[in-house]
């Protein structure tokens, strides 16, 4: 094969019901899979509240992101979480909205709801620190838990930082380390909301790393997120989609002392996508073993050989789950 062949193979296996386990991906030992893999995948409605929630909701008009907002808190609400809403548009959307337990005024007098202008979260026109971002989460967090409530639930509505794509690597790295403390952290959950008429390119950036995506068709072609002790990428990548799962990849905060990458639920993969799950690897587990890939076809075993792939990143190959 030469580079760019695109010799695609289906990797996938059987479906399994969606679930919502909390576990960081960690340098612990391998288990055996007892859960089924998080929720994740398009979705037309907003999912029924869970404790692991980290939608992507991309939106044409105020009703459709006022409508979702005012679900995605009502289940928050129901579950005993705070609700934290960012930005104007999302404020002023929920005020409109009716919701349960009380109404607006009931929910914020009790500290159940509150509202944070912008640019105290997410300045659209100054610094962008992801790390910055994490402590500030995490903290907020950390507050609703010691005031008694079961975590934090948090809308953002953060188009304007989507459109910048000098910022944009740093917005991915940003909602990679918010999907990783979804995944395992004490309680945060979050909606991320971004205007449709970004680009396509803007749109799958920041889709691709979310676990559950409302968006227009063919956006994002796939996915990357945190569950149970692993990395999982679903979807499909090709020559056309490999630069952006490098891009994608290289903002992924592992620490690559063990890795585990789960491709069981990957539709299909072809040379160059594979050769950039190759580039990571040196990158991020340069020392054999240290990466072990799950859910693989032994097709896309062959591929890795045929490839030299396996002089490139010597993985660990495993056909069903860790």
């Amino acid at each position: 094969m030469t580079p760019g062949s695109a010799w695609r193979t289906s990797c996938g296996r059987s479906d399994t019901p969606a679930g919502t386990p909390r576990s960081r991906l960690s340098t612990g030992p391998l288990r055996a899979y007892r859960e089924p893999v998080r929720a994740h995948g398009r979705v037309a409605e907003v999912p029924d509240a869970g404790p692991s929630d980290h939608v992507c909701w991309i939106y044409d008009d105020d009703r459709d992101l006022r409508n979702a907002v005012g679900r995605f808190v009502a289940g928050g609400v129901a579950r005993g979480e705070r609700a934290l809403l960012v930005g104007a548009d999302v404020a002023d959307g929920l005020v409109r909205a009716t919701l349960p337990l009380g109404g607006i005024e009931e929910l914020v007098a009790r500290g159940a709801l509150q509202t944070l202008p912008l640019p105290e979260a997410h300045d659209p026109h100054g610094r962008f620190v992801p790390e910055e971002q994490l402590a500030f989460y995490a903290e907020a967090t950390r507050r609703a838990i010691d005031d008694g409530f079961r975590g934090l639930r948090v809308v953002a509505e953060v188009t304007d930082l989507a459109g910048d794509p000098a910022r944009r690597s740093d917005l991915v790295r940003w909602e990679h380390l918010a999907d990783e403390l979804s995944a395992h952290g004490p309680g945060f959950t979050a909606m991320c909301a971004y205007r449709g008429h970004l680009d396509q390119e803007a749109l799958s950036d920041v889709a691709t790393v979310h676990p559950l995506v409302h968006a227009p068709e063919g956006v994002p072609p796939f996915q990357v997120f945190f569950d149970d002790g692993r990395l999982v990428l679903t979807g499909s990548v090709d020559t056309f989609t490999a630069d952006r799962l490098t891009a994608v990849l290289s903002a992924t905060p592992v620490d690559g002392e063990r890795t585990v990458l789960d491709l069981g639920r990957l539709d299909f993969v072809d040379a160059a996508g594979c050769r950039v799950l190759a580039h990571w690897a040196q990158e991020v587990c340069p020392r054999p073993g240290r990466l072990r890939i799950t859910g693989t076809s032994r097709l896309v075993e062959r591929m890795w050989r045929l490839l030299t792939l396996d002089e490139l990143a010597p993985v660990t190959f495993a056909e069903g789950r860790a």
